[in-house]
């Protein structure tokens, strides 16, 4: 599978675990013509830059009411033909999938930028999932000029001005974004300019030159201190030799652009986490203490989701018995929803880039991957503290359920049964112990965990279930 039609992919699995929460996607049962084809796409380009996300996404094959896969008969015209009739400034892209052996299309569009989209001369807006006429909704027109007008924010505002095609590429490691999109590099600098412009990381002069903008330089810089807006959010990798912060730290500086350099980011600290021995079969191994792909999801998540307006830049500290990693800003949603709630960011630009090339591998389900891996290894829960001006997420090393606090224990009691929820299992006696990897016979010790969790309003009796098989839920869920 192409990382394309992998992604394309993650778009569905998206839509049909958030459903209506999922303000950036629409579904159609049927097929169309060009005409009205390029008025959705018209409309949903005008959409995104009203509600200030940088893609929306219309989708064909899903029953909107089920959420169930049916697969579509439907197939696309030519999108050259469509490009006809749209504003010169249009992107999209239109990926029939095969999903379950059924056929799924999918149409991505990228917002409208600096001024609104138009196809064959009028403008459109999405109105109840169906393309409207912009001008017959003047609060939104309205609403979607002042987005336009107000566009310029860290990601968009020049890093280097007025340079020549050669030194892009001598400054920006295009290759390594090819390999990650999984397109073979052209031969022609002008084709990596195109995806370059196509992507938002440059904008083009009239001069014949162009503007790298702080996203560019951010996610694909060479060496971040070739750029002076940006050096200062290269990732810090503290590691201690003990647990005193005032003791000289092991310091390492990424100087990469955060696309590029991410695999050796995670590399790097994986290299520097504690390990245990373990035999398999006659050979013995070394087995990292903590899960790597709930370290990837941290870190990537600390990336995306900083204040990029804030001072200061992503720190990953290393412990000999914990991991801090910790952002400027504070999060948008309160962190007892981060499992359930659909993703959020303030670089929406930022995030969908990283999702696109991979690194994040599906949109709002990141912190269910570092929850499932960290009941897999059976760590404590991770900790999460707000401060002024920045967001800590703490993993801790192994501890057996004897020497948990009551604490530790109901915040894994918490984040157990939101994961289950949000996957529609249910949570027990049964799949709470086997989670803490308790035997049958301590069964006691896990009621007492549940009732420290309802006393601390965290989560609550499902109801309906009975006192010998008793279910829970998150203290937020909607019960029928």
């Amino acid at each position: 599978m192409s990382l394309n039609t992998e992604y394309h992919t993650e778009i569905v699995s998206t839509y049909l675990k958030q459903g209506d929460k999922n303000n950036s996607t629409i579904i159609i049962s049927h097929s169309i013509d060009a005409g009205t084809l390029g008025r959705y796409i018209c409309a949903l380009a005008n959409y995104a830059a009203l509600k200030k996300i940088p893609y929306a996404y219309a989708i064909w094959g899903i029953d909107q009411e089920s959420k169930l896969i049916l697969g579509s008969t439907f197939c696309p015209p030519n999108e050259n033909e469509l490009a006809v009739g749209l504003s010169a400034g249009a992107v999209f892209s239109i990926t029939p999938l095969q999903i379950d052996g059924k056929k799924v299309v999918v149409l991505e569009v990228q917002s409208a930028v600096n001024t609104t989209m138009q196809y064959e001369g009028d403008e459109y807006i999405m109105i109840n999932d169906s393309p409207e006429r912009l001008s017959a909704h003047t609060d939104l027109e309205k609403q979607i000029w002042r987005n336009l007008d107000d566009q310029e924010n860290f990601e968009t505002r020049p890093a280097k001005s007025n340079i020549p095609v050669s030194e892009i590429i001598n400054l920006l490691d295009c290759k390594k974004l090819f390999s990650m999109l999984s397109i073979p590099y052209p031969d022609s600098p002008t084709e990596v300019i195109n995806k370059l412009l196509e992507l938002r990381f440059i904008i083009e002069k009239n001069t014949g030159k162009y503007t790298i903008n702080n996203l560019g330089a951010l996610l694909l810089a060479k060496r971040l201190s070739k750029f002076e807006t940006v050096e200062y959010k290269a990732v810090k990798v503290l590691k201690y030799d003990g647990l005193d912060i005032t003791q000289p730290a092991k310091e390492q500086i990424g100087g990469k652009g955060y696309i590029v350099g991410f695999e050796g980011l995670i590399d790097y600290i994986v290299s520097n986490l504690p390990t245990h021995e373990y035999i398999d079969g006659a050979l013995r191994k070394n087995l990292c203490d903590y899960p790597k792909l709930s370290v990837r999801e941290l870190v990537a998540n600390a990336l995306i989701h900083q204040d990029l307006n804030e001072s200061g830049s992503p720190v990953i500290s290393i412990f000999p018995d914990h991991i801090e990693i910790t952002n400027p800003g504070m999060p948008l949603i309160h962190f007892d929803r981060f499992i359930d709630s659909p993703p959020c960011s303030r670089n929406e630009s930022l995030a969908a880039a990283m999702h696109k090339v991979g690194i994040c591998e599906e949109r709002g389900s990141g912190y269910d991957k570092v929850i499932s891996y960290i009941e897999k290894y059976n760590l404590p829960a991770p900790q999460i503290t707000e401060y002024d001006r920045s967001t800590k997420v703490c993993l801790f090393a192994k501890k057996n359920f004897e020497s948990l606090s009551k604490k530790e224990r109901v915040l894994a009691c918490y984040d157990h049964v939101c994961l289950n929820y949000v996957r529609g299992e249910e949570s027990n006696n049964t799949t709470l112990r086997l989670r803490f990897q308790l035997d049958e016979n301590q069964r006691y010790k896990i009621s007492r965990v549940f009732s420290d969790a309802i006393e601390a309003e965290l989560i609550k009796a499902k109801e309906g279930s009975g006192m010998k098989n008793r279910e829970y839920v998150p203290y937020w869920a909607q019960e029928s």
